[in-house]
């Protein structure tokens, strides 16, 4: 089985030079546009962007790169490259610290390497499949709570959940847990790969949000899938958990 050790030296340096550029922007006034789905981008998230795919183009010519701000650049090897240079603009414009670098590596279409990098905070996880998960280089595990009134449960947006029917399981879940928080983006799906959360619920994304969670979930002990249970990155939702929960939760959502 590859280790994709070189693409992970490789994705390690990218997101070092993306915390930079962003950490040059964070904080400072800039220009806001909106796209057609009524999602903003600045000029931070190009500029990260572009560094990036500059690199992979010129150091992995033959892998296919999948970006949210430029779009798909079909490769030769099978090998594609997945990035989203802010995964939580919103909260970047808003002065958020919150707010993380995403980048994946699909081997056939498969997520075979993830990393969550969260500039402002200076905490990043990685991992590679069959390799274990990392934060800032020591191993990290989701927690060991089974019984949902001892949970942490986050979710992207409690305003999604409502408009896409989750509403009334969603509320009723989070009266059973222990605590609620609407710690949104990769930085609730970073808790949950630490320990220090259980449960995130993405409702409505794009492969770019997600493709590093179904590498780093299972590599730490836990379980990463839509909301219809399938493994899939390309399912239009996203939910992390540390395993022990994952039915019990999915089961409420869907009932």
């Amino acid at each position: 089985m590859a280790n994709y050790r070189e693409e992970l030296e490789f994705a390690l340096s990218l997101a070092d030079e993306s915390r930079g550029i962003l950490r040059g922007h964070f904080g400072s006034q800039m220009k806001v546009e909106w796209k057609g789905d009524q999602t903003p981008v600045t000029l931070a998230d190009r500029a990260t962007e572009e560094a990036m795919r500059t690199r992979m183009t010129r150091e992995t010519p033959a892998y296919g790169i999948i970006g949210e701000e430029f779009g798909n650049e079909p490769g030769t090897s099978g090998l594609e490259w997945v990035v989203d240079p802010i995964d939580g603009t919103k909260a970047f414009i808003h002065g958020v610290p919150l707010f993380g670098t995403l980048i994946a590596l699909l081997d056939q279409g498969e997520p075979v390497l993830g990393i969550i990098d969260l500039p402002a905070l200076g905490e990043r996880v990685w991992a590679t499949r069959g390799g274990g998960a990392f934060r800032n280089g020591a191993p990290c595990r989701v927690s060991t709570v089974s019984s949902l009134d001892e949970a942490l449960l986050l979710d992207g947006s409690a305003t999604t959940m409502e408009r896409l029917g989750y509403g009334p399981a969603w509320a009723e879940l989070r009266r059973q847990a222990r605590l609620h928080r609407g710690w949104g983006d990769c930085y609730g799906h970073f808790l949950v790969a630490t320990g220090a959360a259980e449960i995130m619920a993405d409702p409505l994304v794009e492969i770019w949000d997600i493709a590093p969670m179904a590498t780093i979930l299972p590599e730490a002990g836990g379980r990463f899938t839509s909301f219809g249970g399938a493994t899939s990155v390309r399912d239009r939702s996203g939910f992390s958990s540390n395993g022990l929960l994952h039915q019990t939760v999915l089961q409420a959502l869907t009932a």
